[in-house]
């Protein structure tokens, strides 16, 4: 019966996209609260489609779509996706308009179609291809499709705590993946955390004439000034204390890491770069890769920013960080450490503007889902997943694993370019991921 579900896929893929297209054209950019609703309810209507039961659960900030059926199988597995997207800007570098997907030599062009609609309506289609065919669902399913992913998941927590019963299953998969740059599929079992802060300092009542440089202090060179002091010139991170808290890797991690080729010579020519940071390599690039925190600055704001030029001495400046944090390290700690480095050293007037953050978190790579999900990759698509520890990059899995074991994998690839312009997906992928996901359900009755 799986055959029928695997063919009804491949035969109906021109439909699943003509779906993924229609939300694809919904802007829902969580940072500029636009198309919310909307979108939540096109998510909450096509779990009614199939038969689930879904709820739009209102928070102090955008909606968390459920969805929900209890076929009374052994096994329950849970999806976690998110119906925001990036910002598109800047407009300019697309060759297509973001919010109008375009089809383009074997790739589907928009905004989110990688980061993560993608993989949210080809999880919909899986489910709606075992209904279809009249095949028995062989596990249960739950959605868990929030809003607020790509600006730090702020009221994921609320949204939690209220719906704590409805948060357990024996597997779940993950927002994002793809494969590699060598075409191989790639698992990722973690997720690094998070601290984000605005800071901003203020010096003058408003903007004078630079001519007035020689008497009159500057703000965007006092903020310069605290974020030099934040980093080295190797990228030590000079916070006291920073280091503190953080948890090394464990020996089972050290043995899979091992296993991973991080293809640093391609992933070089593709940055147009020479060598890595502090040129790292070989192991110490692997244990930087997966366990290294980081303090980047995202954006830094001030003065003049137009055509030509205007003398100017700007009243104020401001800059974005991120920090990546790793186990055991909380970000909360994290910021209050910053405080304290920004006022010991001269840096009173340098405010923390808001910040925000979440905890890493990951999957233990001996969990016996992990051999599920990776069974059906090799039935799938002929070959191991490549499976990582965790990701260098952040999200809120830290408020699921203490009762669902997550696998991050999906239809992207290393050239999707998540967040930035021509954000693509290869359409065979696609096909090939909704695939997957049918034999995860099959293999996962089995375990």
């Amino acid at each position: 019966m799986l055959d029928d579900v695997l063919s009804y896929l491949e035969s109906n893929l021109a439909n699943s996209l003509s779906d993924l297209k229609e939300v694809l054209r919904l802007p829902s950019v969580a940072a500029k609260g636009e198309n919310m609703e909307e979108t939540a309810q096109w998510v909450a209507d096509h779990l009614d489609e199939l038969g689930l039961e879904s709820k739009i659960h209102k928070t102090s900030g955008q909606p968390v779509v459920t969805g929900h059926i209890d076929v009374g199988a052994k096994r329950t597995l849970m999806f976690y996706d998110h119906y925001d997207v990036q910002p598109a800007e800047p407009f300019d570098l697309w060759e297509s308009p973001p919010f109008e997907p375009t089809e383009r030599d074997g790739r589907l062009y928009a905004r989110g179609v990688a980061d993560n609609k993608g993989d949210t309506v080809s999880r919909l289609w899986t489910i709606k291809a075992f209904l279809e065919t009249g095949t028995d669902l062989p596990v249960n399913i739950k959605f868990v499709v929030e809003g607020e992913e790509e600006v730090g998941s702020p009221t994921m927590p609320e949204f939690v705590k209220d719906n704590k019963d409805f948060l357990k299953a024996d597997g779940g998969i993950w927002e994002f993946g793809g494969s590699g740059i060598d075409g191989i599929q790639e698992a990722w079992l973690g997720l690094k955390g998070l601290l984000y802060v605005q800071l901003e300092v203020e010096r003058l009542t408003m903007d004078a004439h630079s001519a007035y440089a020689c008497i009159l202090p500057s703000a965007p060179y006092q903020l310069v000034w605290a974020l030099s002091s934040l980093k080295d010139s190797d990228s030590r991170i000079k916070i006291d204390g920073f280091y503190d808290d953080m948890k090394q890797l464990s020996e089972s991690d050290l043995k899979a890491i091992a296993k991973v080729d991080l293809h640093e010579t391609e992933v070089k020519d593709h940055y147009g770069i020479q060598h890595f940071l502090n040129e790292l390599k070989d192991d110490a690039l692997k244990e930087a890769y997966y366990n290294a925190p980081t303090c980047n600055i995202a954006g830094i704001e001030s003065g003049w920013q137009g055509m030509g030029s205007k003398t100017v001495l700007p009243a104020k400046a401001m800059a974005k960080l991120d920090f990546r944090l790793v186990e055991t390290m909380d970000p909360e700690d994290i910021k209050n450490k910053l405080r304290r480095h920004l006022d010991n050293n001269g840096f009173e007037d340098v405010k923390i503007a808001w910040y925000d953050g979440y905890p890493a978190a990951k999957t233990p790579v001996d969990h016996p889902f992990v051999d599920v999900v990776n069974k059906a990759n090799k039935i799938v698509f002929g070959h191991d997943l490549v499976v990582h520890t965790t990701s260098p990059g952040s999200g809120p899995l830290y408020l699921f694993t203490d009762s669902v074991p997550m696998v991050s994998i999906g239809c992207g690839d290393f050239d999707s370019r998540a967040h930035s312009p021509n954000e693509s997906i290869i359409i065979d992928n696609y096909l090939l991921t909704m695939k997957r996901v049918a034999v995860v359900m099959d293999e996962m009755s089995r375990w």
